[in-house]
């Protein structure tokens, strides 16, 4: 079975990793509390990020940038 994207489809694709890219690189603390309230509420486990969680929250924003710039110049 073969999915074919349209442009709109990558381009739409592209932004939605831009924009989660740009928050793990800008807000990396509001992300991990975001985390440890989430993983409060729902799993009602204490969350405690270790020392360069920050560090590591913007490495992974650093490979949704790169995601997004694939699903750009990707055409097939």
């Amino acid at each position: 079975m073969r999915v074919e994207a349209t442009d709109r489809d990558r381009r739409l694709a592209a932004a939605g990793l831009a924009l989660v890219a740009a928050a793990h690189l800008l807000v990396p603390g509001l992300l991990l509390r975001a985390a440890g309230l989430g993983y409060g509420l729902v799993l009602d486990v204490r969350f405690e990020p270790r020392e360069g969680a920050h560090r590591r929250v913007r490495l992974l924003g650093v490979g949704f940038a790169l995601a997004a710039a694939i699903t750009v110049v990707s055409r097939d």
